[in-house]
């Protein structure tokens, strides 16, 4: 197997996010209920996965697939985003890549429409996001999203049963550098605690590779774009500008992030940007 763990576990006790004494009673208490914390599924596994048509999201999918030879059930939250249109149009083009690199495998992403936020509240909601992180709290953003995303994912997985697909293991790809209560490992495995409450099933798996430390795991978006480069797996088709332009601004913070990981790794960039890289990281409202 190449190797994509990074093992820099010690670091992960210096993030915000997350709650060391709640990760050590959730795993102790899986431990003691299941008799283990986590465990990877066997090869060829069927296993269901976050599909965003970004980077980390499709960097996973092709190490699943890859590594681990899993048949691989993706799903994809229409939430009306603002990209909506550009991230199902690089979900389409990986779609057929994956088909053709791992014929039996994969499989067509399975989108569903799921409005979080709720509208009827997602301008004062955004609204209130802004202002605490002017404030210099980047951590809350919008705190149930992901979490309605990915229990909406356990239960298409659910649903697959009455298909004959047993699977029981979910995917997410939250990096270290991701800030947010919601990007946690505590939030990780507060959801996996969800999953198997709600279907009295303590079979389910909510993994997050990049940050799992039961796999010695902590590392960035830089050591998916490595393996990836390693194992001849274009990327420059995915998709991390949440804005509305069909080609990606470049500048807004989430390209801006990408493109500074190319950069230090003083790799080619190849995906298409509207406008140049600045010295800077901008203001989320710069040039949308």
């Amino acid at each position: 197997m190449n190797k994509i763990i990074n093992k820099k576990t010690d670091k992960i006790e210096y993030k915000n996010n997350e709650d060391f004494e709640l990760l050590k009673l959730i795993d102790l208490f899986l431990k003691k209920k299941r008799g283990y914390i986590l465990q990877m599924p066997e090869k060829y596994t069927s296993i269901v996965t976050c599909m965003s048509g970004g980077l980390d999201s499709v960097a996973n999918i092709f190490y699943l697939l890859n590594e681990y030879k899993y048949n691989v059930y993706p799903f994809f939250i229409n939430r009306s985003q603002s990209a909506y249109k550009a991230e199902k149009n690089a979900i389409k083009k990986y779609d057929k890549i994956f088909k053709k690199r791992f014929p039996g495998l994969y499989h067509s992403t399975r989108e569903i429409e799921v409005a979080t936020p709720g509208k009827e509240y997602k301008d004062i909601l955004r609204a209130t996001k802004n202002m605490k992180e002017m404030a210099g709290n980047r951590e809350i953003s919008y705190p149930a999203r992901n979490s309605i995303m990915f229990l909406t994912g356990m239960e298409y997985a659910y649903s697959l049963d009455s298909q004959g697909i047993n699977t029981r293991t979910i995917f997410g790809a939250h990096m270290s550098s991701d800030t947010s209560y919601h990007c946690s490992l505590t939030w990780t495995r507060l959801t996996n605690l969800t999953m198997c409450q709600i279907t009295n099933d303590y079979n389910w798996q909510f993994i997050d590779i990049p940050i799992e430390r039961e796999l010695g795991n902590f590392f960035d978006k830089d050591v998916f774009v490595q393996y990836c480069i390693d194992n001849n797996f274009d990327l420059s088709n995915t998709r991390t500008c949440v804005g509305k332009h069909p080609i990606q601004c470049g500048d807004c913070p989430n390209c801006w992030y990408r493109r500074q990981i190319f950069k230090k790794m003083k790799i080619e960039d190849k995906t298409k940007y509207r406008f140049p890289l600045s010295k800077e990281c901008p203001s989320y409202n710069k040039r949308r």
